[in-house]
């Protein structure tokens, strides 16, 4: 039986964008892909407090239980070293001006439309070209189920949502 590793994405937004980051510091999980605010949940801590922390941690916006929606649950098969149960979470913030700034210990943050995050030379963490346009419809909450190649790409998925 292959390792599970657990964590959270967050598709933070305000006013029709939202924001991302480039992952470019030295890593072994999605080393410079973009994707959503997010890391591994810690040992003891639930999804909804790692959502809220990371979301700290990398921007420095300060969120509460109250500014969080549940947006799906996912589980990643083969591809990566172990598999993955991700948690995914929709957090509005009230500005565009990011607490920390353009940049954090991990990457490079930038807002962007759904369209123009499609669109980025930046590749983006491949379950993200089907969850994105889910999130931006509030077509919540989304579950998936992705198989992965060992070039890290979604081979097979199931996806639905309630």
């Amino acid at each position: 039986m292959r390792e599970i590793k657990t964590s959270v994405t967050n598709f933070i937004h305000h006013q029709g964008k939202y924001l991302f980051i480039h992952r470019t510091a030295d890593r072994k999980v999605d080393a410079n892909l973009l994707n959503g605010i997010g890391g591994k949940v810690e040992p003891g801590e639930d999804f909804l407090s790692a959502a809220i922390r990371e979301t700290e941690e990398e921007t420095g916006y300060v969120v509460t239980e109250q500014d969080v929606i549940f947006a799906g649950m996912g589980r990643t098969e083969a591809g990566y070293p172990e598999d993955w149960v991700m948690g995914f979470f929709k957090i509005e913030v009230p500005s565009f001006k990011i607490p920390i700034g353009s940049s954090c210990r991990e990457g490079e943050l930038l807002w962007l439309t759904i369209d123009e995050a499609l669109k980025q030379t930046i590749e983006l963490v491949d379950d993200l070209h089907y969850l994105l346009k889910m999130v931006d419809e509030n077509k919540l909450p989304f579950f998936i189920n992705a198989q992965l190649n060992n070039q890290e790409k979604i081979e097979k998925i199931s996806l639905t949502h309630l």
